[in-house]
């Protein structure tokens, strides 16, 4: 990096902004996941191993965006520093919640026939084990480790395209993974007995994983142009590929998430439902009280009941089942209303 043209203000200025930006992110995935939580630990008390995976992937998604630290010159080793230690952080980030999405499409398939269970659960064990092969090249290809950050310390590291290629084929198989964790349960979703809407929202939700697909395209493509230039800045350069980085994983976090969100907001539905049912029973009988007094014969022989006279007690008698439904009955996102998904992941 050339000190003598260096501009602390352009620099510094561009890390505000993209931090920021991650904490932005960061922040929504962190209260989808409170709220998933919140849904399956909480409400139906039913927490699953896709829960465990999912709080590990958000504390690490954290901890990878607090090493993002805003700062000139002076701070340029230290910043550094943090930027490798947040690698570490960042690629579990992404991977575990693809441990989650597996667990859940498990969960939601049961037994089915159409959905090959070992194929994606191989997929996934590859992915894991390029990520920890691209954790341990990092921090071994330099003796000492502190070369990584310091050039002033003496020492020997790899070529750097090394890291370069096992990072390009992990981002290859990401994607990968990605594409076969949507398309593959989505395909064996529509050939159940299901309605189109079922079908319709199963896809929307699990279609989610498309967008990390693409963010992680977009995230290598970052790293080639940062690599290829002949002296990088490293404190400017990097701001796009970490930028990138950090917003895949919180996508593919809240896309992990999403699907099981489903149950809850059945039961918002059902209360709003139900709220607007008994407001309009007030409203009606109220009505039909006025009616009833400007007619001065009582209630008119040839008048057919209609909703608004049913007494509000029956009303409500009628709707608790919904308002309140049994755990059986929505106890998570594994039901979906589809008989063939009973199977619990165990």
């Amino acid at each position: 990096m050339d000190l003598n043209n260096y501009d602390p203000n352009d620099t510094t200025d561009r890390q505000q902004q993209f931090t920021v930006t991650i904490w932005v992110f960061t922040g929504l995935a962190t209260a989808i996941v409170i709220t998933k939580l919140m849904t399956t630990v909480v409400i139906f008390r039913r927490p699953g191993w896709d829960d465990l995976m999912i709080f590990i992937a958000t504390a690490c998604s954290i901890v990878a965006c607090s090493t993002i630290q805003p700062g000139g010159i002076q701070k340029m080793f230290q910043i550094i520093k943090w930027q490798w230690i947040g690698y570490l952080f960042g690629v579990l980030a992404y991977s575990l919640p693809n441990v989650a999405i597996l667990i859940l499409i498990e969960r939601l398939a049961g037994q089915t026939k159409a959905l090959s269970r070992n194929f994606l659960r191989i997929v996934v064990a590859i992915q894991l084990v390029l990520a920890s092969v691209s954790i341990i090249i990092m921090f071994s290809r330099c003796q000492p480790i502190s070369v990584m950050w310091d050039p002033s310390v003496n020492g020997k590291c790899w070529d750097d395209r090394v890291f370069n290629y096992t990072f390009y084929i992990l981002a290859c198989f990401t994607v990968f993974t990605d594409l076969v964790l949507a398309v593959v349960p989505i395909r064996a979703f529509w050939r159940l007995q299901m309605g189109r809407q079922e079908k319709l929202e199963i896809t929307f939700m699990l279609g989610l994983t498309f967008l990390s697909a693409i963010f992680t395209i977009v995230k290598a493509v970052y790293l080639f142009n940062f690599y290829a230039r002949a002296d990088p800045d490293p404190l400017y350069n990097v701001v796009p590929l970490i930028t990138w980085g950090l917003i895949e994983q919180n996508v593919v976090i809240i896309a992990a998430c999403v699907p099981t969100l489903r149950p809850l907001i059945r039961i918002i539905k059902d209360k709003i439902s139900i709220r607007s049912a008994v407001n309009y029973i007030k409203s009606g009988s109220r009505n039909g009280s006025s009616s009833e007094s400007g007619s001065g014969n009582g209630i008119d022989p040839k008048h057919n009941t209609s909703v608004s006279e049913i007494p509000l007690d029956s009303m409500q008698h009628q709707a608790a089942p919904r308002s309140q439904p049994s755990f059986e009955a929505s106890s998570g996102p594994e039901d979906w209303d589809v008989e063939p998904a009973r199977a619990r992941y165990e």
